[in-house]
């Protein structure tokens, strides 16, 4: 059945829709199911304020099913695109449609309605990054002298010392939710300006489309293209496939599987193969807030005769989210220990059998709050290391890196 509802303010859709579910002797033996979409819907809202994504997940999947009801044929479209605004971080639309002021027919038979959620999303960010270059923490190092084979000390280059700077960016996409397929296509175009070193700011665009597949399976395609100032460029085209284990409200556990395609067209040796496979998991806290886990392996394999060869690297990263706090502020926090090395010596003639064995730990620290309907403001620390016991070249001093971020959706 459908009754009337008020309309006007946050939350409120103009339409409690209540289905009285069950059949045969079975509804005659227990009370029916008493399903209230308004409630339904009033708690996928919070659940985007508040950056539930587990449980933001498992209410549209709800509210999916439901809509499928013949009561609410008429609603469907509005539904779906509702709901996509949500996942696109607009949680509040500013003008609810018609569609749920009131009850609506179904469609006459060929009347085209659209299927398309169209939302754009902005970040600006500025702070300031340590070691911007990657560079080495070695002053000199000692090298083997080509021409005669003999060890020699040597002073690296200041464009091979670490350079910090302060920066500032920019970022925009604009997402196509097409639910008739279940289909998500974005474009991203991104500009980082390094002001201290600015040979290093970088310009990127990216594409990718993701498909949303049965039993919550999902499939994306990708190309990323990223040139910085100096003119060197590269370019990623791949895919990921992702397989769902555990699929509630309160956990999200599954398989992620990428390969993709990197170039340098400025350095062709480095053209290679990358392939990944992650175990993630997802679980809601009681209190609020969530954690995460994450375990991955990955295998670079080189297509030309690159130095060092194929690489190998085994990740292991954790996060927490907490429940939000005062005045809305939700404190985050994230930890990652990553072992990468290479399969052969990375140059025999100035660093005899020393193979590139890179260890990498790093925390980050951050809060965020959501502002009004669609914006919001995050303040993030980074710390981490890479170290290479082997080649110095790559052997790198801690580093931070401070930022804040403001993102709005529309």
């Amino acid at each position: 059945m459908v009754r009337n509802s008020k309309q006007g303010g946050s939350g409120a859709w103009g339409l409690a829709v209540c289905l009285t579910l069950g059949a045969g002797s079975v509804a005659a033996a227990q009370p029916p199911t008493e399903i209230n979409l308004e409630a339904l819907l009033q708690q996928a809202e919070t659940a985007c304020l508040e950056g539930n994504t587990l449980r933001l997940a498992a209410l549209s999947q709800d509210i999916r099913q439901v809509a499928k009801q013949p009561a609410l044929q008429g609603q469907t479209v509005f539904l779906n695109q509702l709901l996509g605004l949500f996942e696109a971080g607009v949680c509040q639309p500013n003008q609810p449609p018609a569609a749920l002021t009131k009850r609506s027919k179904p469609p006459a038979a060929g009347t085209l309605v659209p299927t398309t959620t169209r939302t754009s999303h902005v970040q600006m960010a500025t702070g300031y990054l340590d070691n911007v270059n990657q560079g080495s923490r070695h002053e000199r190092i000692t090298i083997i002298n080509p021409f005669n084979g003999l060890l020699v000390e040597g002073r690296l280059d200041e464009r091979n010392l670490p350079l910090s700077s302060g920066f500032v960016s920019v970022q925009g996409t604009y997402r196509v939710a097409d639910t008739a397929v279940g289909s998500i296509t974005a474009a991203t175009v991104a500009r980082q300006e390094y002001i201290d070193e600015p040979n290093f700011s970088t310009t990127a665009f990216a594409l990718s489309r993701q498909q949303t597949l049965a039993a919550g399976k999902e499939a994306s395609a990708y190309l990323n293209m990223i040139r910085d100032d100096s003119g060197n460029v590269e370019r990623r085209f791949g895919g990921v496939y992702y397989h769902p284990l555990v699929a509630t409200d309160q956990e999200k556990t599954g398989v992620v599987v990428g390969v993709e395609y990197v170039t340098y067209p400025e350095q062709t040796l480095y053209k290679a193969i990358v392939t990944n496979v992650a175990l993630e998991r997802r679980k809601a806290l009681a209190k609020g807030g969530e954690v995460a886990l994450r375990g991955r392996v990955e295998v670079d394999h080189a297509l030309e005769d690159r130095p060092g060869g194929d690489r190998r690297e085994v990740e292991i990263s954790g996060g927490w989210k907490g429940k939000p706090l005062v005045a809305g502020w939700q404190p985050s926090a994230g930890a990652k220990v990553s072992y990468k090395r290479d399969s052969k010596p990375f140059d025999p003639k100035l660093y005899a059998d020393s193979t590139r064995t890179q260890l990498h730990t790093g925390v980050d620290v951050g809060v965020s709050k959501k502002i009004g309907n669609n914006k919001k403001l995050q303040v993030s620390y980074q710390y981490g290391q890479t170290e290479d016991r082997e080649v110095p070249l790559f052997d790198q001093p801690a580093g931070s890196a401070v930022g804040m971020s403001f993102e709005m959706s529309f």
